[in-house]
């Protein structure tokens, strides 16, 4: 994954949680214009930031890197609730899921 869709990914979902640049700066504990300069790529991104921004916006790091811009948590529920199951449990669902197309 390049940087640049780190960043990209970063806008999302601080934008799906509903916050401004200036309030996730601050929630994060930084000045109002420390979001804006990550995302102008004025200043580089680091890890323990990005892990508090995840906890900010209320989801896991997998959920940023994996889902990414297709992130939605009724598909992550339906994600947890599938990854829970065992393999042949999740044969089934698979089977019933063909069968709906």
């Amino acid at each position: 994954m390049k940087y640049d869709e780190i960043i990209d990914r970063l806008g999302y979902f601080r934008n799906n949680a509903n916050l401004s640049a200036r309030e996730t700066s601050l929630r994060l504990g930084y000045n109002p214009q420390f979001i804006k300069t990550i995302e102008n790529k004025k200043v580089k991104l680091k890890v323990d930031t990005l892990l508090d921004f995840c906890d900010i916006v209320g989801i896991s790091i997998y959920d940023f890197f994996y889902l990414g811009n297709s992130f939605n948590k009724d598909r992550k529920e339906f994600l947890d609730l599938f990854l829970s199951l065992p393999d042949n449990k999740k044969d089934l669902v698979i089977e019933i899921m063909k069968s709906l197309k």
